[in-house]
């Protein structure tokens, strides 16, 4: 199972290309996507959840074997990761979790809240795009985890793989600016994510939420 969580500010292109490729990879059956109410890491989202989710469902419509989980939504206070992987891991004891996140994110694990315990309930599988530079030398807590190419996935977790993904440059931040100041967003959003925007005057002078 593939855990993937974000804001989702907007949904785009990049995020759903990334994790299907994941997804094929690591022959995954399911990909849960946790849209985070309370990011603790970042500024709070620019779009409220109820719109972040609408997009959501719309851009996963036809996507089987993808499924959202709204727990972070609804759980109030800030939308600490340890405590979905926790819930996740006792709702579903024998398969293994793959939390998919870049390699900025994985960097940034030890500013994490309870970052260990992160590691302990999943697999941390490594969004690594063509470009991108891994650390050398690897923090010592990650070169101790990781797996080599070949190696299957454990149903435990404690263990990071990285994996190639493709070199699709978008990013949420940058499709708001682009919407900010009248820039077509046509090829990094889905199209009925797109309508959804324009329906809603989203991330623009006028935005609502």
């Amino acid at each position: 199972m593939v855990v993937f969580g974000g804001t989702f500010d907007p949904v785009h292109v990049g995020h759903l290309h990334a994790v299907d490729t994941l997804r094929g990879v690591l022959r995954a059956s399911r990909v849960v996507c946790l849209p985070a109410g309370e990011p603790p890491h970042r500024p709070p989202p620019a779009a409220s959840a109820a719109h972040r989710l609408a997009m959501l469902q719309l851009a996963l419509a036809n996507k089987p074997g993808w499924v959202i989980d709204t727990r972070e939504l609804d759980r109030p206070g800030p939308s600490y990761t340890v405590l979905s992987l926790g819930e996740l891991r006792a709702e579903y004891p024998d398969q293994p979790l793959c939390l998919a996140l870049g390699v900025d994110a994985v960097l940034g694990l030890p500013r994490w809240h309870r970052w260990k315990e992160v590691l302990a309930l999943a697999g941390i599988v490594v969004m690594h795009r063509p470009g991108w530079s891994l650390p050398d030398p690897l923090p010592a807590w990650w070169s101790g985890a990781q797996l080599d190419s070949h190696d299957s996935l454990p149903e435990s977790g404690g263990w990071i793989k990285v994996v190639e993904t493709p070199p699709i440059d978008v990013a949420a931040a940058d499709i708001r600016a682009d919407l900010a100041n009248g820039i077509s967003i046509e090829t990094k959003v889905p199209a009925v994510v797109v309508a959804y925007i324009k329906e809603h005057e989203l991330y623009g002078e006028n935005t609502r939420v």
